[in-house]
């Protein structure tokens, strides 16, 4: 590996409701909110005015975060255009995401899963083997339409077996 990441710092999803997507993720799911900021001219803005991105943390060095879409200027969408060395601001907002997967240790897997059935919210459950350990991932939608997977499949310790038995380098 070229650079020594230690995992996930931020997964930001775009959502259209912030008192839904809070409700869901943090009172439904449990997961803490951390940080709030708001959205003015064109910028992050600390005061929490306007409340534009809610902050929850995921466990470990994780944590996600909810963003309102952001409706960007003309002038704002050619400087997003440019080279990110070029920005005078940040426009640090993507397309579309596919999903993303949050990695859950087999003995805490069901216990996810009661969370999830007690919240009413509807799953999709994989169960598997990867050579000799049982693998499980769940699928879920949020109430913005964003696909979640958990994830049982260490991939630290995943990367470190292929490296080890030559299958990548």
């Amino acid at each position: 590996m070229k650079i020594n990441v230690e995992g996930v710092s931020e997964i930001v999803i775009e959502i259209k409701s912030m008192e839904r997507a809070i409700d869901f993720w943090s009172n439904q799911l449990g997961f803490s909110i951390v940080e709030q900021w708001g959205y003015k001219e064109g910028q992050f803005d600390k005061s929490n005015e306007n409340r534009w991105a809610t902050w929850l943390y995921l466990g470990g060095p994780a944590r996600l975060g909810l963003w309102l879409p952001r409706n960007f200027t003309e002038k704002e969408l050619l400087e997003k255009r440019k080279p990110v060395s070029e920005w005078e601001g940040l426009f640090d907002e993507g397309g579309s995401h596919v999903h993303f997967a949050l990695f859950i240790r087999q003995d805490n897997f069901d216990s996810a899963i009661t969370v999830l059935e007690n919240a009413g919210i509807e799953m999709k459950l994989i169960e598997g083997k990867n050579d000799s350990n049982k693998e499980r991932r769940l699928y879920f939608k949020d109430t913005e339409e964003n696909i979640v997977e958990f994830y049982t499949l260490d991939i630290k310790s995943d990367y470190i077996s292929r490296l080890q038995n030559g299958e990548i380098k």
